[in-house]
C-alpha cells in the first residue's frame, strides 16, 4: 500500500507538473493570439488607411484627367484660331502687295503726267 501511494503520489506529481506545462502553453498560446490580433487590427488600420488614400489619389487623378482634357482642348482652339489668323496673314501680305504694286503704278503715271 505504501508502494500504491508512493506511485500515486509519482503519478500525482507527473501530471501536476503536465499540467503547469500545459498550463504555461496556453498562456503562451494567449499571448501569441493576443499579438496576432493586434498585428491583424493593424493590417486592417493600414488597408482602411491604404483604401482611403487610393479613393483619394483616384480623385485627384480625374481632376488632372479633366484638366488635361480642357488643356487639350485649348490648346486645339488655340491652334485653329492661329491658322485662321495666319490664313489672314497671308491675305493681308497678298493685299499688300497688290497695292503697292498698284501704287507703283500710280506713281509711274504720275511721273509720266507731270512731265
Amino acid at each position: 500500500q505504501v508502494q500504491d501511494m508512493a506511485n500515486l503520489q509519482a503519478e500525482l506529481a507527473q501530471a501536476q507538473q503536465g499540467n503547469t506545462k500545459q498550463e504555461e502553453k496556453i498562456a503562451a498560446y494567449k499571448e501569441q493570439r493576443q499579438q496576432l490580433y493586434r498585428e491583424l487590427r493593424k493590417m486592417q488600420s493600414s488597408q482602411e488607411q491604404s483604401k482611403q488614400e487610393a479613393q483619394s489619389l483616384r480623385k485627384r487623378l480625374w481632376k488632372l484627367s479633366s484638366q488635361v482634357q480642357r488643356w487639350q482642348q485649348l490648346y486645339l482652339d488655340s491652334e485653329q484660331a492661329l491658322a485662321l489668323q495666319e490664313e489672314e496673314l497671308i491675305v493681308c501680305k497678298v493685299e499688300l502687295a497688290f497695292l503697292k504694286e498698284e501704287l507703283s503704278k500710280v506713281a509711274v503715271q504720275v511721273q509720266h503726267t507731270n512731265r
